[in-house]
């Protein structure tokens, strides 16, 4: 994070990184483009933690602008379909494209999908990373929540099977872990939501969306 020139040292950002945090207004923000409330608390946690890291937060000019610039990217990063916008770029504010499961949905392919992923299953296994100590259930819970996108599109329900509290439900260990720190858990949800993504779009050819 290297943007220019200080608005007043380490000591302010400190003060003023978790008051953006709990802004409304920022608050508002990440929710409109997320259009989910599970979702935007968890960019907003990435956009705090990415900020957060910062090796020179005395270079940001104007803390709450970059944050908005950080959270902006943590939101196209989330959905994984198009790049972030250039930290150049400050003023344009294009809605961010809309998350695969939604685009599946409106593709009328669900049902050939469906098919394509129960025949790659083994495959699309592998392919989730072992992130809690029971790899081979969590990656059976990210494999569910996939296929869950898939079916609900074919009988036409809205679905939330990436939604925190179905994935607490799935595997309540590792989400609901009553002794991980907060910023534990939410990195829990945010590369669940991640994982899951990332296998409807190992079926979905870029191609069958427009």
């Amino acid at each position: 994070m290297d943007d220019t020139n200080s608005s007043g040292g380490s000591l302010d950002f400190q003060h003023e990184l978790p008051a953006i945090l709990r802004d409304p207004q920022i608050k508002s923000l990440a929710l409109k483009w997320t259009n989910d409330r599970d979702l935007a608390e968890d960019v907003l946690q990435a956009a705090y933690c990415a900020m957060a890291a910062s090796k020179h937060p005395e270079r940001i000019q104007n803390l709450r602008g970059y944050f908005i610039r950080v959270l902006r990217n943590e939101v196209y990063h989330f959905y994984a379909l198009q790049p972030a916008i250039p930290l150049e770029d400050r003023d344009s504010a294009q809605d961010p494209a809309p998350p695969v499961d939604e685009m599946v949905c409106t593709s009328l392919l669900a049902e050939s999908l469906l098919a394509r992923f129960a025949a790659q299953r083994h495959r699309l296994l592998v392919m989730v990373p072992a992130r809690s100590p029971d790899s081979a259930r969590y990656r059976a819970v990210i494999c569910a929540g996939a296929e869950r996108v898939l079916r609900d599109a074919i009988n036409g329900e809205s679905s939330k099977p990436d939604s925190n509290d179905a994935f607490r439900a799935a595997y309540p260990e590792w989400f609901s872990q009553p002794d991980a720190p907060a910023n534990t858990r939410h990195q829990r949800f945010r590369r669940a939501r991640e994982d899951v993504k990332a296998l409807l779009q190992a079926v979905v050819r870029r191609d069958e969306l427009t």
